[in-house]
């Protein structure tokens, strides 16, 4: 049974309303992930802060101004820790829920379905969709609004503070963002295949199994094992190789997106270390953008 290619917008429609009955949860975990994202946040800023000062005015910092720096980064880190603690263990409940409740509802579908459909649908690939592709639904629940939320917190934030330093080495910084998207969306189609491709073959081979199991009697009674072991070793070959296949282009998804990482380093380096020998910035501001690449 091959797998019906869905419209992103329209799995989304599906799967948003899951989330209904977590909304304490979701609420609650985006504003961890946004305590988590201003304490990463404002470490360059601090490193900003102390490398300027002791260049201009050494003198100004004092024992006591470090000191109470420091213990308020500690207890940021702190927040930072319990908020982890809570996204962690919390959200990933959360996912597990979403699964579970998917499942059921997967599970009550399949009672209400005709005769012809299981005639035509091979059970294996039903046992497939059911367990192990709901398994990454966790992580998805989970992890995707969280991810997609800490990114363009730190993006929009990043963006304002590193354009109150100087808006010209931020402008050539954030240029670059929009190419590394079509790179990325071009990839992430080609690994999306990938899996679709993977979650159909395990299914064949759940199929397989099955079928020669339950006909265990009557492979051994006609002497057919052989037969069934070569039939199973194709289909695991033909698994092993679109696992490859997937691989390959995470692979090369990553040999594309170092480069960009690279370059927007050597953009902070070679404009950033110009605009301060004409003095439009400072050498702390340089380490701030630095880290925030």
């Amino acid at each position: 049974m091959e797998q019906k290619e869905m419209k992103t917008g329209t799995l989304l429609k599906r799967f948003v309303p899951y989330y209904k009955k977590y909304t304490r949860i979701m609420v609650l975990d985006l504003l961890c992930a946004s305590l988590t994202t201003v304490c990463e946040l404002i470490l360059p800023l601090i490193l900003r802060y102390i490398t300027n000062q002791g260049l201009k005015d050494l003198a100004s910092l004092t024992v006591q101004t470090i000191v109470g720096i420091g213990v308020l980064y500690f207890a940021l880190r702190i927040v930072d820790g319990l908020d982890s603690f809570y996204m962690a263990y919390t959200g990933h409940v959360m996912g597990a829920a979403i699964e579970t409740d998917m499942r059921q509802d997967a599970f009550e579908h399949l009672q209400m379905l005709s005769d012809s459909y299981y005639s035509n649908t091979k059970v294996g690939q039903i046992m497939s969709r059911i367990t192990s592709d709901l398994f990454d639904v966790t992580e998805f629940a989970h992890h995707c609004p969280e991810e997609f939320f800490i990114a363009a917190l730190k993006t929009v934030v990043s963006f304002v503070i590193l354009s109150g330093i100087n808006l010209e080495l931020t402008l050539l910084i954030f240029v670059l963002i929009p190419v590394m998207i079509v790179s990325c969306t071009w990839f992430n189609m080609k690994v999306k295949e990938a899996f679709r491709r993977q979650r159909n073959q395990i299914g064949e081979l759940n199929a397989q199994i099955e079928v020669t199991l339950r006909g265990n009697r009557v492979v051994r009674a006609f002497a057919n094992e052989p037969v069934e072991i070569e039939k199973f070793g194709k289909g695991n070959e033909a698994f092993m190789n679109i696992k490859k296949y997937t691989y390959r282009y995470m692979a090369a998804f990553q040999i594309t997106t170092r480069p960009f990482d690279g370059l927007m380093y050597v953009v902070v380096i070679v404009a950033g270390g110009i605009f301060m020998i004409q003095g439009k910035v400072e050498p702390g501001d340089l380490v701030a953008y630095t880290m925030y690449v």
